[in-house]
């Protein structure tokens, strides 16, 4: 138990690195999509999709460490 909590925070690195490529990934995909949505609608006029980052690190790790509350001590 104790090498498993000591090994916690590079875990947490390593999914929040996961999350945050996801999280882009995500994003530009989004954007590509409501582009294509609103070339197929006929909108006229420009809009550009602006695009926004990964979640705050505190906010993923928070939700990494609630999800795994029952799994290993705090």
């Amino acid at each position: 138990p104790q090498r498993l909590q000591e090994s916690v925070p590079d875990w947490i690195e390593a999914v929040r690195a996961v999350v945050d490529d996801y999280a882009d990934a995500s994003v530009e995909l989004a954007a590509d999509v409501y582009d294509a949505e609103r070339v197929a609608a006929r909108v006229t006029g420009r809009f550009t999709v602006p695009l926004v980052g990964p979640p705050p690190a505190e906010k993923t790790e928070s939700s990494l460490r609630w999800a795994t509350k029952d799994v290993w001590p705090r």
